[in-house]
Formats: C-alpha cells, sequence, structure tokens
C-alpha cells in the first residue's frame, strides 16, 4: 500500500472529510496534504510531515510510510466524525473564558437534544479492510 493509500485509508476511519480538515487538524499545508494523495509513489514528504499527519490520525509514522504490517494499526480510541479533533485543535489555541463559553454552549445543545429524544449524529464508517455484520 502506498502512502497516499494509507492517509485516504485513515482519513475515512476517522471521518476526516476533506483535505482542509485534515490541514486544520494536523497543522501540515492543504496543498502538501494534496500532494501526497494526488502525486505518484516517488513523492516522499518531510519526515515532520508524516509525524504531524500520524499524530493527527493517531497512527505511527512508521505505519504511515508502510514500514510495520500489512494491515491498519491497532486505534487507540474509536473512530469520529473528526470534527472532535478539529474543535480540539482550535480549542487549544483559545483563552481559558473562551473555551468555557464554548463548553457551556455545547452542554445546551446537548441537553436540547437529549430532551427532544433526538439520538447523536451518524455513526462513522467502517475501519477499511474491516467486515460488517450482516
Amino acid at each position: 500500500m502506498s502512502l497516499a493509500y494509507r492517509l485516504r485509508a485513515q482519513m475515512r476511519w476517522r471521518g476526516i472529510k476533506s483535505q482542509t480538515q485534515l490541514a486544520r487538524i494536523s497543522g501540515v499545508g492543504q496543498p502538501t496534504i494534496h500532494r501526497i494523495l494526488k502525486c505518484d509513489e516517488t513523492y516522499m514528504p518531510a519526515r515532520i510531515t508524516i509525524q504531524r499527519l500520524a499524530e493527527a490520525l493517531d497512527i505511527t509514522p512508521a505505519w504511515l510510510e508502510g514500514n510495520i504490517g500489512i494491515g491498519p494499526p491497532p486505534a487507540s480510541r474509536p473512530p469520529t466524525d473528526g470534527y472532535d479533533d478539529e474543535i480540539k485543535v482550535l480549542m487549544a489555541r483559545l483563552p481559558t473564558d473562551a473555551r468555557k463559553k464554548i463548553v457551556a454552549v455545547v452542554r445546551l445543545i446537548a441537553q436540547e437534544q437529549a430532551a427532544c429524544g433526538q439520538p447523536p449524529g451518524p455513526m462513522p464508517e467502517t475501519a477499511p479492510g474491516a467486515s460488517e455484520a450482516p
């Protein structure tokens, strides 16, 4: 499997819907992510780029580069829709008072959803290569 294939598969598994979203989460520029995903296998980004992408996707740089194993690495956390990671990155940049306000708004929305009996958001996709039960 190529770097592009592994990166694309992990983006899907993590619920990251666009190159721009991965760029915001990882700190890697969208043009660099585009080049990785669209270029031939001769392109190899800088080590720091691989490290940032791997950290954002909660995988090892070695796995992303294709140096270990043939299957996806074990996930240390369940997959999400990708917004969790983006919110985490954005929140880290804000002062404490702004983070408190955002948490208060999210709590209100969650309480409203629960009161209306609405289920949580859509389930994430299954892992690449995983089979679904019938």
